[in-house]
């Protein structure tokens, strides 16, 4: 049904649909972009992709993501740490010094474990340890005689009698374990997944609501979002929660157990939520090494099944894409190195965009002598091939991930920065370059603010297959040995791990190939649907079935 609004339509095109004033070029592109349905299919392939591999800690840990129930391991320890600073403490008032001994800021560390422990006891048990905490305090304030230092000991001793895992009660409370984990910068990717969701939604229905004519608000609060939240967040996160390592087993905790199970168990679970692969990152098996994926058409033997399940035991959750030669589950270590590997090819496409449109834009505004210069360089460093030169450099400089993002985002930026100065030397010569240059605006205002964003969708679209590139390039080099180093894995690195089982273990060798070869295929279709949507005389020219 055609609208009945004569102001804000145009009459129809070639494809039978309506314009409508007041569309951007954006706009247009992506109604374009949407007439591709492989390349629809293919942005939602690459988006599942980069979530995955944001929220791994959620999908692939050893930890539980929620349990309610209490660890007495983490009790434990929290109550062998305080004996070993109030040891310390007491040797330091037995010498009669100043200078702390073994540790920092005692009162912090005995105020921090036992605020631990007295969190998982019932409360009589808690106000016991608050009373010894204050006690503990007035000792760190008195003079150091050897009678506050024998006083000390016997608080010590006193403790370890008193407060043993084995003779408090427990109380249950929530834990997050998962959670625990993250850094500020898992927060910082997190948000802005999140937001890369919710926002587009957010915006539509202010759009249609209080925002329906201000769109340049809603564009101001769509990027402020997406810069301001993340940053928040992560700083939050970074302020007031401090990294620590858990070595609690989980996988030894009891569910339903019985009591003789329970007073051995470290953790104890009145319910649990463990990750879709609960494995960890390391976690080796050499009793399920080389074990097929469940729908791998390999025929085991009885003695290799026997094999496989007792190693298995009581926690009997199967491995997806099987095991590799040490027995680490292969899905775990590709979700973990979908990390590496699509985070080499974002970072490095957004180091080398950034120099190529500087570069670029340089050349193609300021032309003369910049362009000479520029142009010179360019052709320069296009003699060289991109490749070995990547191996040269990182051979130098050592195998490391952020050296291949840095050597692959310095050596690419040629190709942009052509294409950004032939957008500049098409548009230098436009009406509204020159009004701008005729109202006396600076040049940089009229490259970024005028002339840049005119010219930007033919740069996305290079982008987007450099993406694609550069993460061959970090899986030809981590195949290489060149590549992330030990422990953490990529989809190149698993391929290189593959080799000396390839005839015991082809899985090993078929599964990160799938991943990279249907990764840089939708990054691929991705980029020519957007260069078709994004050329005005390829538009509408779409195939339909």
């Amino acid at each position: 049904m055609k609208s009945q609004d004569p102001v804000n339509e145009l009459p129809a095109n070639e494809d039978g649909q309506s314009a409508k004033r007041g569309q951007g070029q954006w706009a247009l592109i992506w109604r374009e972009f949407r007439r591709h349905p492989r390349a629809v299919v293919s942005l939602c392939l690459i988006l599942l992709l980069i979530t995955a591999s944001v929220c791994a800690p959620f999908l692939a840990n050893d930890r539980p993501i929620y349990y309610r129930g209490y660890n007495r391991f983490e009790y434990s320890q929290s109550l062998r740490t305080l004996g070993v600073v109030i040891r310390q403490v007491a040797k330091r008032k037995a010498d009669d010094s100043d200078k702390s001994v073994g540790v920092e800021n005692p009162g912090e560390v005995i105020d921090r474990q036992i605020a631990a422990m007295a969190a998982a006891v019932n409360p009589e048990t808690a106000n016991d340890l608050r009373q010894l905490q204050q006690e503990l305090h007035e000792h760190l304030k008195s003079n150091g005689t050897p009678k506050t230092a024998a006083e000390l000991n016997r608080i010590r001793v006193d403790l370890r009698r008193r407060f043993d895992a084995k003779k408090v009660q427990f109380i249950s409370r929530t834990y997050w374990p998962a959670v625990a984990t993250l850094t500020w910068l898992d927060l910082l990717f997190i948000t802005i997944n999140f937001l890369l969701f919710s926002v587009p939604l957010i915006m539509l229905l202010l759009g249609r609501t209080m925002l329906r004519d201000r769109p340049r608000i809603r564009t101001r609060l769509s990027w402020g979002a997406f810069f301001l939240l993340p940053t928040c967040a992560a700083l939050l996160w970074w302020c007031f929660v401090p990294e620590r390592v858990d070595r609690t087993k989980y996988k030894a905790g009891v569910f339903n157990a019985s009591a003789e199970g329970l007073e051995s168990a470290p953790v104890v679970y009145d319910a649990v939520t463990w990750p879709l692969v609960p494995f960890a990152l390391d976690e080796d098996n050499l009793d399920a090494k080389n074990a097929p994926p469940p729908f791998w058409p390999k025929k085991l033997d009885e003695k290799q099944k026997t094999r496989f399940a007792d190693s298995v035991g009581a926690w009997d959750r199967p491995h997806w894409l099987g095991t590799d030669d040490i027995g680490r589950d292969v899905l775990c270590r590709m979700i973990w190195g979908g990390r590496v590997s699509l985070s080499v090819g974002i970072v490095a496409v957004s180091i080398y965009v950034s120099i190529g449109i500087i570069v670029g834009a340089i050349a193609g505004y300021f032309r003369g002598t910049a362009d000479l210069i520029i142009s010179r360089i360019i052709e320069i460093v296009i003699c060289f091939p991109s490749f070995f030169l990547i191996l040269t450099v990182v051979a130098f400089i050592g195998p490391s991930i952020f050296n291949i993002m840095i050597v692959i985002g310095v050596i690419g930026w040629t190709g942009v920065a052509r294409l950004v100065r032939g957008e500049f030397l098409r548009l230098g010569e436009q009406e509204f370059v020159l009004a701008a240059r005729a109202l006396g605006y600076s040049p940089w205002r009229i490259i970024f603010r005028h002339v840049l964003p005119n010219a930007m969708a033919p740069v996305l679209v290079s982008a987007t297959f450099g993406v694609a590139g550069a993460i061959l390039t970090e899986s030809a080099l981590s195949f290489l040995g060149f590549g992330v180093t030990i422990p953490t894995p990529s989809w190149g690195s698993i391929l290189a791990a593959g080799r000396a089982s390839i005839e015991i273990a082809p899985w090993m060798i078929t599964l990160p190939g799938i991943a990279i070869f249907l990764t840089i295929t939708a990054y691929n279709l991705v980029g020519e649907a957007f260069r078709d949507a994004a050329d005005p005389r390829l538009r509408g020219q779409h195939i339909r079935q």
